[in-house]
């Protein structure tokens, strides 16, 4: 088994794994915000729904980001390098790619560092951690720079 398959099936898992806790944040999301408008609705609000909600969606936002990668749903460039040519276009896909790569690479680094940084601050409402809502910008960059790595990895198919 090559490298590009080893990562690959693992690259799949993960992104598997990513889907299946999307949907129980969104269910999660969806069910405090009922909640908290069926309480306002009784006069009796819920004083960390917002706070809550407000990470679910950021959690929602950067973990959506690594599927829609992973699913190649991003709106892109495609087809500008291919008016010069098939190797012009690799080179530029290859390039970009490795942009991307360091890109993701530096948010990890910085956004580790962040999150330990943050692990003594708590958040207003419900006195957690500030590090748990924010890990979700190093843990989604790392779950790109895997993505990124799958595709670089991936053999380079001749043209017909």
């Amino acid at each position: 088994m090559t490298l590009h398959h080893r990562l690959l099936a693992f690259s799949d898992r993960v992104n598997d794994l990513v889907e299946q806790l999307l949907l129980v944040i969104g269910v999660a999301f969806s069910l405090i915000l009922f909640v908290q408008v069926l309480a306002r609705y009784l006069d009796h609000s819920l004083s960390w729904s917002e706070e809550i909600g407000r990470y679910l969606l950021v959690a929602t936002t950067f973990l959506g980001a690594t599927v829609a990668y992973k699913r190649a749903d991003f709106i892109g460039l495609a087809g500008f390098g291919a008016r010069f040519g098939r190797l012009v276009e690799r080179i530029i896909v290859r390039g970009l790619q490795l942009l991307t790569l360091a890109c993701f690479g530096f948010i990890t680094w910085f956004g580790v560092g962040y999150t330990l940084k943050a692990w003594d601050q708590t958040s207003s409402a419900v006195q957690m951690p500030m590090s748990l809502p924010i890990a979700v910008l190093p843990l989604s960059a790392l779950i790109f720079l895997l993505h990124v790595l799958v595709d670089l990895t991936r053999p380079v198919v001749p043209a017909a």
